[in-house]
């Protein structure tokens, strides 16, 4: 991952891509979803039951930060 201070930053790097057009997000939205229970709480001691809930709210989250882009479709385990 890189982080650049501006869109217009990013598009100007030499090794920007326009095929990842689809990938750029501003830092305040990685922030949110890596701040989701499911990545704070790992040190709780019944995390591990509460797993499947916390699986289910980052699922959403994670639909809500991709906005329906091919770019951050989950891809099956390889």
């Amino acid at each position: 991952m890189n982080l650049f201070r501006s869109e217009e930053h990013v598009r100007r790097w030499v090794l920007f891509d326009p095929a990842s057009e689809d990938g750029i997000r501003p830092v305040v939205e990685f922030a949110a979803l890596f701040g989701l229970p499911m990545f704070r709480e790992r040190s709780a001691l019944d995390y591990l039951q509460r797993l499947p809930a916390l699986r289910q709210e980052r699922l959403a989250a994670a639909e809500r930060f991709a906005k329906g882009s091919p770019f951050w479709a989950a891809r099956p385990p390889s």
